[in-house]
């Protein structure tokens, strides 16, 4: 045999000794197969529950959560600090009955499948922990019980709560919370389906987002929200069907809309705001007529906030029959609402008919940090935004009225633009008639001086501050 054939026939032998060799010397390394993965999981049924609708698995998980605090892990770093490690309590696919709440301390929950846990007891919680720091709870369905999730922390910083992927029903609390205190907690919940629950989400963090999540509110719920926010909460994505109760007594309330007219609405609603809410993107549903998307009790801040208290709605379905888009129970910092759809013979905005406008900025002077948006929304008819007159210099869209304002406190170079003239300008002729009045009216009204309401000049078209612009 020569030489280069021998080459060829040794060659692989030599490798195949580095490659048993190399193995040999990282044996010790662990490949997180699926059942290891699974092994690092404290599973419930190994702890007695059964997970077959009838036994009383209660003990059984308390059991498992213990083993799974116990396998906490609290490293030291002196760059870093502390951090901590958990495992995670598993339920494999089942029907798990418990007739107490659960302390979950801080761990990890995992269901397989939407494994579900019911709460015999409608007067007690299902999951509780007063340690919501860094904690995922995912893909379990709850049932029953007053609060499903009751989470919350003792204000610890650099929170992250995440619930995803998970089911609720029939509870007589909010299915969802994280309770006050828990502020420097970044809250989201994601992906998840809400079904006749007295409320939803209730949130009290400096940040919250409620994404890609349906809603169906429950019947019983009467002169609440949905959902309740205390912090920032950020809503997108969320379909909402609403389940009216319109012409039952303790479920409705009378308002006067600015026609004048007498309506009836209900006092159910999406969102009571306390903070800041975003939403973007979302449909509140018209079934039996829909109801408010929402109601603002958070008053503005003038003095310089941190975070101005505002309402923003944009790009979505506002179908309500019966009320408006907005409640105002205090004025806040922002009021944004462009973009939506779904509107009909309903206004943008309501007041609270115990609010006294004339006075509201009395003792603030002349607030500059207000400003209100109501812009290219379909429906609602010429004057849909409903404003008061009082807050019509805040607005950052034009501003429009049949008069010079009697009310409002006003900045001299405003104008307010007059609907009954419809002219509009040629470079060659000017002001051209659209449609001719009996009377030529002003096209507007110039403030010419500040004050309440200040001093206004009718403005024509000969003299428009709009021709040369």
């Amino acid at each position: 045999m020569n030489k280069t054939w021998r080459i060829f026939y040794i060659l692989p032998i030599v490798f195949m000794g580095l490659i048993l060799t190399t193995s040999s010397e990282v044996k010790h390394i662990p490949v997180r197969s699926t059942d290891t993965y699974e092994s690092l999981s404290v599973n419930v049924l190994d702890f007695g529950a059964k997970g077959d609708g009838v036994a009383n698995d209660t003990e059984a998980i308390r059991s498992a959560v213990k083993a799974t605090f116990e396998r906490r892990r609290i490293p030291q770093h002196p760059q870093y600090g502390y951090f901590v490690s958990f495992a995670e309590v598993y339920f494999p696919c089942g029907y798990y009955i418990i007739n107490d709440t659960i302390d979950i301390n801080a761990v990890k929950i995992r269901g397989e499948n939407y494994a579900a846990i019911e709460q015999k007891d409608p007067e007690k919680d299902i999951f509780f922990t007063a340690d919501a720091w860094r904690q995922l709870i995912e893909g379990m369905t709850f049932l029953g019980g007053k609060v499903q999730l009751n989470l919350g922390n003792n204000n610890v910083d650099t929170g992250h709560v995440t619930v995803r992927d998970c089911q609720f029903k029939n509870s007589s609390g909010p299915a969802v919370q994280m309770r006050k205190g828990s502020n420097s907690t970044f809250f989201k919940v994601e992906n998840c389906v809400f079904i006749n629950c007295e409320q939803a989400v209730i949130n009290n963090c400096d940040m919250s987002v409620i994404r890609d999540c349906w809603i169906s509110s429950s019947r019983q719920m009467k002169n609440k929200a949905v959902m309740e926010n205390y912090g920032v909460m950020h809503v997108e994505n969320l379909l909402g069907v609403p389940r009216v109760r319109r012409g039952d007594e303790g479920f409705t309330e009378q308002w006067v809309d600015p026609n004048g007219r007498t309506r009836t609405a209900s006092n159910q609603r999406w969102i009571d705001n306390y903070g800041v809410v975003n939403i973007r993107n979302s449909r509140f549903g018209g079934e039996g007529g829909g109801f408010t998307a929402v109601y603002n009790f958070a008053r503005y801040q003038y003095k310089y906030p941190v975070t101005p208290n505002s309402v923003t709605i944009e790009s979505s379905y506002l179908y309500n029959a019966q009320t408006t888009a907005i409640v105002l129970k205090e004025i806040p910092n922002v009021i944004t609402v462009t973009n939506n759809h779904g509107l009909i013979d309903c206004w943008m905005v309501r007041l609270d008919p115990g609010l006294d406008l004339d006075t509201y900025f009395d003792m603030d002077g002349h607030p500059h940090n207000i400003s209100i948006n109501i812009s290219n929304n379909y429906g609602g008819g010429y004057f849909g935004t409903g404003l008061p007159e009082q807050l019509w210099p805040y607005q950052l869209n034009e501003i429009v009225g049949e008069a010079p304002p009697k009310k409002g406190n006003w900045t001299r170079g405003q104008f307010i633009r007059n609907p009954n003239v419809e002219k509009h300008y040629e470079q060659e002729k000017g002001w051209v008639w659209v449609k001719t009045p009996a009377i030529e009216e002003p096209q507007g009204w110039l403030c010419t001086e500040s004050g309440k309401p200040g001093k206004w000049k009718d403005i024509y078209f000969s003299e428009s501050p709009l021709k040369t612009q």
